[in-house]
Formats: structure tokens, sequence, C-alpha cells
């Protein structure tokens, strides 16, 4: 049967060749970093091997430019990917969350206002499936109490808020180009900040890792065209049955952190140059989910903040916790990848709830996120008539 995959970016064997060809051009990283700088208005960028690599080397920056050692913790919303925590652990800090508006899934300003800021080093947004977070108030908020903000866009690389692009918020960007990201090469991350102290950090982070291995991304190269070819939903359906782990959020702080390779440049390159072509897409798609669910009772769009440009790798929605798991069985019956996404508030991560503080309050907007959050497919292989075929098995039509 037919499977329409979860999310994921519609690959042609063009644009893997152009990318291979991109990629033995001489300066193909740096015409990928200047692309990216480009997009982000920053002034700077580093590649590094993966996102939550990435991460991982913004904090040790931050700790540098700090210098102080009171500073150890790292506030981040009660709902993400499970990548933020592991990334603050591997950088040596303490993890602490602050609660999310389930309404918009951005952080909860009256929750970060509560928190304990005595031994913060920095804030992280979330811009959770390319909806902005409300950025100019988190960023106004670390400003006025002395603290970095890392402005995570990995799911939200070209969205933009109130007029800027999202990334550009506070001290410095992120972005992914792993799997399910606005646009991929299996694995990379990507940091943009603006010249000071903490991008001379960052350079310095930088060069504590090892170069990349030729080797460390031949398996990579190997899977991208397995990768294009079967995100098609002719060939999704049975692919999704093999025991891959798709869709699973693991914990994992032993991981590689490298620069980003050349060989995976090209490819990146050609995507960012179609990047408003791909968004435009999920937009389009996004919008017909969006009116195709708005009579569907039972369903609640996510608001979109004022001022926010969001770009949809997935779409969400919020559903009755105790009838989620029978929507997403229903439409994966129908051929539809549905997902509950991150399956917990972070605050329920065994491996986060033993690391943080003591004074950690309850994060009930997470919760309600954990439990009631579905996501559905907007990316290029999805159908035209998704929408309706989406709203029709959630309400009992099919």
């Amino acid at each position: 049967m037919a499977f329409v995959a979860p999310a994921g970016i519609a690959l042609s064997a063009a644009d893997l060749a152009r990318g291979a060809v991109r990629s033995l051009a001489a300066g193909s990283i740096e015409q990928l970093t200047l692309g990216l700088r480009r997009e982000s208005g920053r002034e700077q960028a580093w590649l590094v091997s993966t996102g939550r690599a990435a991460m991982t080397v913004a904090f040790e920056a931050m700790k540098l430019a700090a210098g102080d050692p009171r500073r150890v913790e790292v506030v981040f919303p009660g709902y993400t990917c499970y990548s933020v925590p592991a990334a603050v652990e591997r950088a040596g800090l303490v993890p602490r969350i602050c609660d999310v508006d389930p309404t918009t899934l951005s952080p909860d300003l009256d929750s970060l206002a509560g928190v304990d800021l005595t031994r913060v080093l920095a804030i992280v947004s979330a811009n959770l499936y390319g909806l902005p977070n409300a950025l100019q108030d988190l960023e106004g908020f670390a400003r006025r109490h002395g603290l970095f903000l890392l402005d995570d866009a990995a799911q939200a690389l070209g969205a933009r808020y109130q007029g800027h692009p999202v990334g550009s918020f506070g001290d410095v960007g992120l972005f992914s180009f792993d799997k399910g990201k606005n646009i991929t090469t299996l694995q990379g991350g990507v940091l943009v900040a603006d010249s000071g102290a903490l991008a001379d950090s960052l350079d310095l982070a930088m060069r504590e890792h090892l170069a990349a291995s030729p080797s460390a991304t031949l398996p990579t190269l190997l899977k991208l065209p397995a990768y294009a070819l079967l995100l098609r939903p002719g060939f999704y359906g049975a692919v999704r049955r093999l025991p891959l782990g798709l869709g699973l959020t693991p914990w994992e702080t032993d991981y590689p952190i490298a620069p980003f390779s050349r060989a995976l440049a090209g490819l990146a390159t050609v995507q960012l140059e179609r990047l408003a072509e791909i968004n435009g897409t999920r937009v389009r798609n996004a919008a017909r989910l969006s009116a195709a669910l708005a009579g569907v009772p039972g369903v609640s769009a996510v608001r979109v903040l004022p001022g926010a440009e969001p770009v949809y790798p997935r779409y969400p929605v919020l559903v009755h916790a105790a009838a989620r798991a029978d929507l997403i069985a229903v439409l994966e019956q129908a051929g539809i990848g549905a997902t509950a996404s991150y399956p917990n508030a972070l605050i329920d991560v065994p491996e986060v709830k033993r690391r943080l503080p003591d004074d950690q309050k309850p994060t009930p907007g997470a919760r309600e996120v954990a439990g009631r959050i579905l996501t559905l497919p907007t990316h290029g292989h999805s159908p035209p008539d998704l929408a309706s075929r989406v709203a029709a098995v959630l309400s009992g039509r099919r």
C-alpha cells in the first residue's frame, strides 16, 4: 500500500547528481557557509557534523565566553527534542526546564520569569514544527538578565518572525540538516552568529574537535540515494514495517563532534538554493490541512503567533489525549504517516528528570502538549488529496 511518510524532503536523482558535482568543486564549504549567512542574516557560520553536535559546541562556547564558573544551567522548553538536554549534559552543564504554552508551543513567559536565574548561563528557544516562538520576548528577557539566547531553528530554516529570520535572534542560531528537517543531508548542523566575543569562542570550541573523516561520511553518502527513493509513498509503506527504529527518539550523549563533511556540502547548497520552493510546498500543504480540519470535532490547530511566518516540516494539531493513539492508528491504516512526535514532556523522561535541579517546577503545559500533539505530513511527496483524506479519517467518514 502507498504510504505517505510522516516527514522528509522530496529529493530527485537530479538533486543528488547536482549535489555531488557541487561537492567536488573547489570552495563547496565556503559557498554553503555564505548561503547560510545570507539566509540567517548573521555575519558568521560554522558547519558541524550533526545538529546535536552543533548545540554542544554552542554551549561550550558560551561557557568560554562567560568565564563564570557559577553559570552552569541551561533553561529550555519542557517539550522539545531530547537532543537539547543531551547536548546540555554533553557540554558539562545542568538542564533546567521552563513550561510551554500548549496553544502556541512557545515557551511560557510566566514560567520563564519564575526561574531562579542565579546559576543560569543560557536559555534556548524551540520553534518546533517550523512555528516561530515569541522570539523578541525571549531575546529581551535574555538581554535584561545577562543570559545567552540560543535560537534553536533546527526545524525552522526559512521561517520568519516579525520580519526577521528564525535563527537570527539572540546570540547564536542553530539549523539542522538531519532527517526530517527543512533541508537534509541526513546529518549536519549549523551555528550562525555575529562577530564578537561569542563568535571568537565558537572558533576556539570548533578547533578543539577533530576534523571530519571521509570514512565516517561514506555511509551517509550511500544512504542518500536510498532515502530519496524509499521516502516515496510507493516504497515507504514497506520500509516502515522494517525494524529500522524510524520515528524513535533515543537518549544519547555519546555522539561524535566534528566539522561538516565537504562531501555533503553540495547537496545542502542545492537544497538551500531551493529553500523557498521546498518550504512553499510545505506551507501550501499545511494551509490545506488547516482548512480541511477547521470543522473537525476534537481537533485544534496550534495558534500561530502574530508576526510569525511558519514553514511546517510537519503540521501539528492537538487532539484529545484519550483518542490520540486510535486516531494515529486509523490514519496509518489509511496510508498517512501521523505521529505523536516526542512521546513525553522532558520532565517525564527519566534521563532528564534525574539531572534536573531540586527546585525544578512542574511543567503542566508541556505535559499537555506531549499527550495531545499529533503531526501530519507536509512534504513534497504528499498527494493533492491528502488534506481531505485526513479530514475524512479524523471525522470518522473513511
